[in-house]
């Protein structure tokens, strides 16, 4: 089931040039993948026109976000916090620029109440951006 941005807004928190992610091309109880247009110069994360690398974990942390927004049974999003990024590896300096869309996808290695554990991918056909593993803490309802 493809979401477009619209439908990712209503699921987040984030929004406006935040919201980082333009679509879900695919989901499941177990993982989730994501496109997002390439970062230009304005981008509100851009540090002297380029987008770091680093930023990629931005980019799938949202897209965990969304996935628990789907999975959960009201279909809103809990607050939830970044706590942890694990075995980063950076392929590039910077987001690229030109070409191909980002690809995101993460992979659930684990939930509970209080948290959860994805595996991410972020990058283009071309270019590994940034792997690893992320934590995210969750509280009550996102506001």
């Amino acid at each position: 089931m493809r979401i477009d941005r619209a439908g990712i807004e209503r699921l987040v928190p984030h929004a406006g040039a935040m919201c980082l992610l333009d679509a879900v091309t695919e989901w499941s109880a177990a993982s989730i993948a994501c496109t997002s247009a390439l970062p230009g110069a304005d981008h509100p994360l851009a540090r002297d026109r380029r987008v770091p690398a680093i930023v990629a974990t931005e980019y799938a942390a949202q897209a965990t976000a969304v996935h628990g927004a789907l999975l959960a049974a009201s279909g809103q999003a809990r607050a939830g916090m970044l706590a942890t990024l694990v075995d980063v590896q950076l392929g590039a300096v910077a987001i690229p620029s030109e070409g191909e869309a980002l690809s995101i996808r993460a992979e659930l290695l684990g939930r509970s109440e209080s948290g959860c554990m994805y595996r991410f991918e972020v990058g283009t056909s071309g270019t590994l951006v940034a792997s690893g593993r992320l934590v995210v803490v969750l509280g009550g309802q996102a506001p």
